[in-house]
């Protein structure tokens, strides 16, 4: 009986310390708090956050003016709900040093939540500091050409700053007040970028884009085909705009893209600010080009094979290909099935039926043979459009290679410029074949997504093989501040997921079947070799990926590990992905699965 008294006691005495410590926590003056009562610890805990991030966003608003008409032009939202807002990005998932309680009551449960108001400002400084680490990365992209990158997270540096509570306050190391010089930056980047129409084949026109001369590597656009707003995707300065059909307008809209949303989408911090901060307006941005645009030439330039011996065979080639461009641009593509081997026509087939393709521009194509002897064919850009949803536009680089006898035996979509540099011309102590080699599996590996090559996908990984997915998640401890109370102290944290091989081609093929499309981008990459005794065939590559489908967009980086011992036959041993977000010094390399 004394142990039932004990236990009523001491719970009437945590009752009453809970609520004295509530009681000063309302009333000291010292505390932002938010209280939430449900049938559910779920939903009160919403409503506790709800009420809590009101009354912080009550209290700083002011502190928003400078920012709000920049910020939020031609909405009707005042600046208290714009402060609210803002406050409401961060307790969604970096809301930290946050007490938290929670009261049992027979039908409802109340949480609590509190932070001290001398806490306020360390809310803010993960986010300046992400801000200013996506300027340095945006500096970085534009001295390598990466015009969208630059574009991107000059842009998405800004929107971060603009959420904070001083963002005239924040300075880069130069003394710049950021907040107020990206936005001039960005607009000298679009200024210099300048688009161009090349050809019209009936409802598609075809666009060269550069920055001060050079074509850019990759860059997003935005265009309206007479109807609706569409997406298009130019890459190494080619891109295509879709008309709807029988277009008799002057001229063409265009916009650079600058805000890309659609990729924050694996982002729910930066998904969440740039849905409140209003998209700035950059006149650059914009393109009026004129409809009068000359007919594609039909033509077919097919340029010297220098490095393709035989002459008749050269002839054979370019004969082949010619049929096949032919066969594509007159949509009778089983006319070309005669230049093809058997599985080469089933690329063929599945690159026909990647979205609607055409070709883009006239064709400059150059043959060259490998140190096995196939001749590759390069030079061949194409566009593929989707129509579900949004329309929207990839130019993709096509590659064929021959077998002995002249037969198309392999179609992939080729790396791009900058990938293909960083594996041709990285200074290792490595046969030039196995660069060869190594960049035909990665044309491949990406082809295979791109289409949705399941069977071709499970070939090349080993039965063993190590798969790891990283996510970003929020996750919060229990700890106690200077004062003794609890408190729950978040932060974001890199998960990974480890599968199976059975199990990562499940996923892949759920995947597969809900999307219409995929598209793969690698922006840059690293090549190296592991040199130590019995792993002189393993080569390495991380890759910055850059990843769209018609419900998901990311970017993130991309480890493989891949043993070429038989180039006929190169398998995977280790493909990991880690989210932008992860830090560098923390993405995968080979020291994590072998000792270097």
């Amino acid at each position: 009986m004394k142990k039932i008294t004990h236990v009523i006691i001491l719970l009437f005495v945590i009752g009453i310390a809970h609520a004295q410590n509530w009681n000063y926590i309302t009333g000291s003056g010292e505390y932002y708090y938010g209280e939430g009562v449900a049938d559910t610890e779920v939903e009160a805990d919403k409503i506790a956050l709800a009420n809590l991030c009101s009354m912080i966003s009550t209290h700083v608003s002011s502190d928003f003016v400078s920012i709000y008409n920049q910020t939020t032009k031609n909405q009707e939202l005042s600046y208290e709900e714009f402060a609210y807002q803002c406050i409401k990005t961060y307790t969604s998932s970096t809301l930290t040093n946050c007490e938290r309680k929670e009261i049992k009551e027979k039908n409802k449960i109340t949480v609590r939540r509190s932070m001290k108001r001398s806490e306020l400002h360390r809310i803010y400084e993960g986010r300046i500091a992400k801000a200013k680490d996506m300027v340095e990365m945006a500096t970085e992209a534009l001295e390598r050409n990466k015009v969208g990158i630059a574009l991107q997270y000059y842009y998405w540096a800004y929107s971060l700053i603009c959420s904070t509570q001083y963002p005239n306050e924040v300075k880069d190391a130069e003394g710049h007040v950021l907040v107020n010089w990206i936005l001039p930056q960005m607009r000298y980047i679009l200024g210099d970028i300048k688009v161009k129409t090349e050809c019209r084949d009936g409802d598609n026109v075809d666009l060269k884009f550069t920055y001060k001369g050079t074509p850019v590597s990759e860059l997003e656009f935005n265009y309206s085909d007479g109807r609706e707003m569409c997406v298009g995707k130019a890459k190494d300065g080619r891109g295509t705009i879709q008309m709807i059909p029988d277009f008799d307008g002057e001229v063409y809209h265009l916009d650079i893209e600058y805000e890309y949303k659609g990729l924050s989408r694996g982002d729910s911090e930066m998904e969440s600010v740039l849905h409140v901060i209003g998209k700035a307006t950059l006149p650059e941005a914009s393109h009026k080009l004129s409809s009068h645009v000359k007919p594609t030439p039909k033509k077919v330039n097919t340029a010297p094979a220098s490095s393709v011996q035989s002459t008749s065979s050269n002839d054979v080639h370019k004969n082949t290909i010619a049929k096949v461009l032919d066969a594509i641009r007159s949509n009778r593509h089983t006319d070309a099935y005669s230049c093809f081997t058997f599985d080469g026509r089933e690329m063929f087939d599945n690159l026909i039926g990647y979205g609607k393709g055409r070709i883009v521009g006239e064709p400059n194509i150059s043959y060259y043979k490998s140190h096995n002897g196939e001749v590759v064919a390069r030079g061949l850009q194409m566009s593929f459009s989707f129509h579900n949803g949004t329309k929207t536009t990839f130019v993709e680089d096509v590659v064929f290679t021959f077998n002995d006898k002249g037969k198309i035996k392999n179609v992939a979509f080729g790396l791009g410029k900058d990938a293909e540099d960083d594996i041709l011309t990285k200074k290792v102590k490595w046969r030039e074949e196995m660069r060869e080699d190594l960049m035909e599996f990665l044309e491949n590996y990406k082809t295979a997504y791109c289409l949705k090559r399941l069977d071709y996908i499970r070939s090349i990984f080993a039965d063993d093989a190590i798969i790891i997915v990283g996510n970003v998640a929020r996750v919060y401890t229990q700890q106690r501040d200077g004062d003794g109370n609890m408190t729950l102290k978040g932060k974001d944290i890199i998960t990974t997921n480890r599968f199976t091989k059975d199990e990562y081609l499940n996923r892949l093929e759920h995947c597969f079947l809900k999307n219409e499309f995929i598209n793969i981008r690698f922006a840059r990459g690293d090549v190296q070799k592991l040199e130590k005794p019995g792993l002189e065939n393993i080569v390495c590559v991380q890759l910055a990926q850059d990843y769209n489908s018609s419900s998901y967009a990311d970017q993130g980086y991309l480890f493989l590990m891949i043993d070429m011992e038989n180039v006929n036959n190169p398998f995977i041993k280790v493909r990991t992905w880690q989210p932008n977000e992860v830090n560098l010094d923390k993405v995968y390399g080979p020291g994590d699965f072998y000792d270097e």
